[in-house]
């Protein structure tokens, strides 16, 4: 069956699912892609950025493809090619994109990581993965040939407009991770940069998205979800906004504004959103799909978003920088699997206990995951591989349990849980009732060292005005046994987390320990 899409003069036949491919392959590679797009809609707008003083500029899809072009011909004259790494330390800016497509185009491994990363990790991470070429608007690591972003734009001025010979990018990205642990962890992906129709039919199903939509960029490129919606939607000819900031305010703003149909984002930006004063529902009504991922959201925030979109345009995907596994799930499907994260859509989950042994249906115990014989390939560059079985489960040490028709339910992460006295406590359940209440913004829970209890659950609140720690301590009593609810509580200004929206809880702990360190001697010797 052929296809026809018209744009202006163009008209292109495709017998493909791919709107845009014209070839032979199914596979397509971003450049090849990209050059597609162009063609059919050459003066549409393919990025739309939103810079600090809130003006505009436009990005063509011609423009994008002759700047990544251009750029792709200087990379391949410094010797990028297949096997050779560039580390991309910039904003969410149209250079960074056309950047990506560049490497891309030359078979290169695209590294983004975070614009503001401390000198420390900028030279542990260039130590790992040794860059032909470091593109970055602050400190320039030495020893390294490193631009900045407007240095790069000027010298690529003189290479040529035309599309370099097609390539495979292998690898073509490596993911640079803090996680929840603080700890850097460089992980490559062996696989071909760009996309097949089997694909993007799957990502269809678990993103909601769909070809040529309005999409808003809501968080930091070198974050695995935001990267992975960005660019799945250009390849799909979608218009993708960049706002120079994600302010839940300024986010709002921008979907009313631009008649945003597409966005992810993650819970923290959502809580914050629906905690705005006046906030307006009616201001979101233009979005056709919303996708959330990166983080816990609990089921009393997903039903206050119900209220706001019906429940088929939200999509929710739970997924992981190791590619152990993904699951996803939509807003009317998780209605009648409430708390779920939804099954695989290609691949097993299977629960264990301490000792690997398989759990029954609807006992909880540790998350493993097997995509089977197509499972992606993944390099861990400086830490050590996640053990494999003979079937191909994995686990980074999630925890959780699956219902009797396969869909999985995540409870928390294993380093997340707290055992006191005795009891195993998940940080993420409490988490989630504080927030429950109308005071609370955020809130994040730990277990600080308690000689009587193991760890003493300790919590960090973040509340929109004053509120006792009584008046929680009752509220919490609602949903939440004794043994679960916070001994004490911390209220802070705002819960730090990093540019990826995760909470460093290791960090929060030894930062309390320091501040408090002769009343936490004080307790160890002492007990409660």
């Amino acid at each position: 069956e052929f296809k026809q899409i018209h744009e202006g003069d163009v008209i292109v036949s495709t017998k493909h699912f791919n709107i845009f491919n014209t070839g032979e392959s199914s596979f397509f590679t971003p450049g090849t892609q990209l050059a597609n797009i162009a063609k059919v809609k050459p003066d549409a707008p393919a990025i739309v950025y939103i810079n600090p003083e809130n003006k505009e500029s436009v990005m063509t899809w011609h423009s994008l493809e002759v700047l990544s072009n251009r750029i792709a011909w200087y990379l391949l004259e410094q010797g990028i090619k297949p096997g050779k790494s560039v580390i991309v330390a910039l904003p969410n800016i149209p250079t960074h994109i056309a950047l990506a497509f560049g490497i891309w185009k030359a078979g290169g491994c695209y590294v983004p990581i975070s614009p503001r990363v401390p000198r420390k990790n900028m030279m542990e991470i260039c130590e790992c993965v040794s860059p032909s070429l470091v593109v970055t608007n602050r400190w320039k690591p030495e020893g390294y040939l490193s631009l900045s972003s407007s240095e790069l734009k000027t010298i690529s001025e003189e290479y040529p407009e035309h599309m370099p010979p097609d390539i495979m990018a292998v690898p073509n990205l490596a993911n640079c991770s803090g996680g929840t642990s603080g700890k850097t962890k460089v992980i490559e992906q062996d696989m071909a940069a760009g996309e097949s129709d089997e694909g993007l039919k799957t990502w269809f199903a678990i993103s909601g998205m769909r070809f040529e939509m309005r999409q808003l960029l809501a968080g930091p490129l070198f974050h695995g979800a935001p990267h992975s919606v960005a660019f799945n939607g250009l390849y799909c000819g979608n218009t993708l906004y960049i706002p120079s900031c994600f302010d839940a305010k300024a986010i709002v703003t921008l979907i009313k504004k631009y008649k945003i149909e597409y966005v992810q984002m993650v819970p923290t930006l959502m809580q914050r959103i629906i905690r705005l004063p006046n906030f307006n529902p009616e201001d979101l009504q233009s979005l056709e799909v919303f996708c959330h991922t990166g983080g816990v959201c609990s089921a009393d925030l997903k039903r206050k978003w119900f209220d706001i979109l019906p429940p088929e345009k939200i999509y929710e995907i739970y997924s992981m920088t190791e590619c152990v596994g993904m699951t996803s799930i939509r807003g009317d499907e998780w209605l009648a699997h409430e708390g779920s994260v939804g099954r695989m859509p290609c691949g097993q989950i299977a629960i264990r206990d301490d000792n690997g042994q398989d759990l029954p249906t609807g006992e909880t115990g540790e998350i493993f995951m097997s995509w089977g014989p197509n499972k992606p390939k993944v390099t861990y560059k400086n830490i050590t591989p996640l053990a494999c079985d003979e079937h191909g489960f994995r686990s980074v040490g999630d925890i959780g349990y699956v219902d009797n028709e396969g869909y999985l339910y995540f409870q928390d992460r294993r380093s997340d849980m707290i055992v006191t006295g005795g009891e195993n406590v998940f940080a993420a359940e409490i988490e989630s009732v504080l927030k429950k209440h109308k005071k609370v913004n955020d809130a994040v829970v730990v277990g600080l060292p308690d000689k009587e209890w193991g760890h003493r659950i300790h919590a960090f609140v973040e509340t929109t005005e004053p509120v006792s720690d009584k008046v929680l301590i009752k509220f919490a009593l609602n949903y939440l046994p004794p043994y679960k609810i916070p001994k004490s509580f911390e209220h802070i200004d705002h819960i730090p987390r990093n540019e990826s929206g995760k909470v460093v809880r290791s960090q929060m702990v030894e930062d309390y320990l320091k501040r408090h360190a002769d009343t936490c001697s004080s307790s160890n010797t002492k007990g409660e």
